[in-house]
């Protein structure tokens, strides 16, 4: 499916804003800065983190580059599109690239965007068809090609800001969806944007980013820019009332952005990105360019503290390996994780499960999230309970030193998928990820791991009204999620998840 060479068009990012409201805003912030640093600003509150987006784009004045494994229609998403269509309509470069397998089939309107003359879709190492059989007899054959994914996540606007992180475009990252994903963000200015726009660039001229025009679609598949916009404006109408829009609306964030008044957090800044060749000739690539390998140098050097927090903690043996290296040097090594209640993926924990005794015969402590871990800022806007997951992905190394990202401690992040990330030399920035562990690890949002003197898993944490509870057996479940998870843990498929 990769479109020829001579059919597509090469494209580079634009000289950045200069005398926009925005720019000047972020000028401002860097006043006194050496140029070669770079300011951040962490986004863990979930409507701060659409809002920055929205309020990007709505004060963008030259472009809007967007990479993204899911990109939904859902409240979010066609929040997002509108303000993209806005933004286009006035001019400004919109290019939007988007892995096949994450978007296309969960939101089909992303082909009309592509018809706006000033946006361009392209997506992420395609699979033939859109739906049906076509698309079924694809993946069969070409599956070797198609289990590499494109992971990253990252946002920039006019060349002088960019966000990125663990959110996906789509509400559960976002909102009090059914399950909400508890994760973190990193809104950064300064030195460390330049990469990414020429990081963006690479992978949107690489022979697997193909044009969606290009793509063979269904019959019916594909929806028009007008209808696009009756969508959205029938969309929007039905829910321009909601909590949901009100909040955004509210944001503090958005004014302070558009005011420059947003706290950044300056320092040495080193960003983390796999090469898009890695999802289609892995073995040719040297491993030092992959941001695991760079990563595993960083956190072998750390002296003190390691601070974890990922969505899926499969560590293999590399990982063992490194985890008890450092508890033998005397770092206090500490990992949040999900537990069976609040993993998203079945399959993922039954590989982790295999660890959990191992990781603390090496002395890490370890938690896992409670389903139903409510975080106070979100209910000032919602009511109502979800499921909890945890989704972020994040470092706290030592005390200067922090990390986020995209990348799960799996193998898929480390070997098969294109992943990025941010590695921030910054105090401030350390102690916020810090706290953010803190709260995130306290008795009410996750069950402390442990090992009773039987050499058995205790599961210990509160209930809402302080108690002490305790658990011999995975909380919140059930014996055919315990017994499915047993059976899972046998499979020999570590390697692609």
């Amino acid at each position: 499916m990769n479109q020829p060479a001579t059919d597509r068009s090469k494209s580079s990012a634009l000289p950045p804003a200069v005398a926009t409201r925005l720019a000047k805003a972020f000028g401002s912030a860097a006043n006194g800065h050496h140029a070669a640093r770079s300011g951040f600003h962490l986004l863990h509150e979930n409507l701060s983190a659409l809002a920055g987006r929205a309020v990007l784009i709505d004060e963008s004045a030259v472009s809007v580059d967007l990479q993204y494994y899911i990109y939904r229609d859902d409240t979010s998403g066609r929040i997002l599109t509108q303000k993209l269509l806005d933004a286009a309509d006035r001019g400004v470069r919109i290019r939007l690239l988007a892995d096949d397998l994450g978007t296309r089939l969960n939101n089909p309107w992303i082909t009309a965007l592509d018809s706006h003359p000033a946006i361009e879709v392209r997506i992420f190492n395609p699979i033939g068809g859109h739906s049906g059989v076509r698309r079924r007899l694809d993946q069969l054959l070409s599956f070797g090609r198609i289990n590499h994914r494109m992971h990253n996540k990252l946002f920039i606007a006019d060349g002088i800001a960019m966000i990125t992180g663990g959110r996906n475009l789509a509400d559960g990252y976002f909102t009090s969806a059914d399950i909400e994903f508890i994760d973190v963000d990193a809104l950064a200015i300064g030195a460390v944007v330049s990469d990414a726009t020429k990081t963006f660039d690479e992978y949107w001229n690489s022979a697997l980013a193909v044009s969606v025009c290009n793509l063979i679609t269904t019959e019916g598949a594909t929806h028009t820019l007008p209808e696009l916009r009756a969508h959205l404006r029938r969309k929007n109408r039905e829910e321009q009332d909601s909590e949901f829009f009100r909040a955004v609306e509210e944001s503090a964030l958005a004014s302070d952005l558009a005011a420059g008044k947003v706290p950044f957090h300056w320092g040495p800044a080193t960003l983390y990105a796999d090469p898009p060749a890695k999802a289609i000739d892995r073995e040719s690539l040297p491993v030092s360019e992959f941001p695991g390998y760079r990563l595993k140098q960083v956190v072998q050097k750390t002296q003190k503290r390691l601070q974890i927090s990922n969505a899926y903690l499969i560590p293999g043996e590399p990982g063992m390996h490194l985890f008890t290296e450092l508890r033998e040097r005397g770092v206090q090594v500490d990992a949040l994780t999900n537990g069976l209640s609040s993993t998203d993926t079945a399959l993922a924990h039954g590989a982790y499960s295999r660890y959990r005794k191992p990781l603390l015969r090496a002395g890490v402590r370890l938690w896992e999230l409670q389903a139903n871990a409510v975080r106070e800022h979100r209910m000032r806007w919602f009511s109502g309970s979800t499921q909890s997951t945890l989704h972020a992905k994040t470092f706290v190394l030592d005390s200067g030193r922090g990390f986020v990202g995209s990348i799960n401690l799996d193998s898929r992040s480390m070997i098969l998928n294109t992943e990025i990330g941010v590695l921030i030399e910054n105090d401030e920035i350390n102690e916020q990820l810090h706290q953010l562990f803190r709260e995130w690890t306290a008795p009410s949002m996750a069950w402390r791991v442990e090992l009773d003197e039987a050499g058995q898993l205790t599961w210990r944490g509160e209930d809402e009204g302080g108690n002490t509870l305790e658990e011999h057996k995975d909380p919140d479940s059930t014996t055919w999620q315990r017994f499915l998870t047993w059976v899972l843990s046998k499979l020999p498929v570590e390697s692609q998840i």
